[in-house]
């Protein structure tokens, strides 16, 4: 009688196979995680920094960019739609620049209510406006800086230029390769194009 045969030497490298796929699995979500721990810390910090009402306004800033946004750019995702604004407002081939504009009323008065235009900008002596260099939102983004590199560079860029030409920031802003779906890029921009 024929022994029937055993598929060994098939068995030990499928479950190599399976082994390292766990593991990478396993790796992976502790990646994501301790990442995912550092953006809940970095928001935490930020948002303690700046405070409940400048935060709050801030989201509504976002919230109207966004819905901006998708009336102009209905057939895109919200990250290509932020790197088309960001295109067509510093194209020469742009006429209709009404379609820039995002802040509603609301939100408007809650900006001004905040406070948060005193952390963003200060008047010199001849009534120009000037980077607030000391202000909380560019602490709030020193801070956060230390572990996104786009925030770092956006950080040291607003600090050694101050106020600079609004192509000049598009095209510095694109040229690092900004992520539009993470709450501190998007809230760059938007607070850019906030006037």
């Amino acid at each position: 009688m024929q022994k029937p045969k055993h598929h060994f030497g098939y068995t030990k490298p499928l479950c190599n196979i399976m082994k390292m796929r766990q593991t990478i699995i396993f790796i992976l979500t502790i990646i994501f995680f301790s990442c995912q721990n550092d953006l809940d810390k970095n928001k935490q910090v930020f948002q303690n920094i700046l405070g409940e009402k400048k935060t709050n306004a801030i989201n509504s800033l976002v919230t109207d960019f966004e819905k901006n946004l998708k009336k102009n750019y209905p057939e895109l995702k919200i990250e290509k739609a932020y790197e088309k604004y960001l295109t067509e407002i510093i194209s020469d081939s742009t006429t209709d620049f009404e379609k820039f504009k995002f802040q509603s009323p609301k939100t408007e008065t809650k900006l001004n209510k905040s406070g948060l235009w005193n952390e963003l900008y200060l008047k010199d002596e001849n009534g120009l406006l000037m980077i607030n260099k000391t202000g909380q939102y560019l602490r709030a983004l020193d801070y956060v800086g230390e572990t996104d590199k786009f925030v770092k560079e956006y950080y040291e860029n607003r600090e050694a230029a101050g106020m600079i030409r609004q192509e000049l920031i598009v095209r510095g802003i694109l040229k690092s390769n900004p992520n539009f779906n993470d709450y501190f890029h998007k809230r760059i921009v938007v607070i850019e194009f906030t006037f």
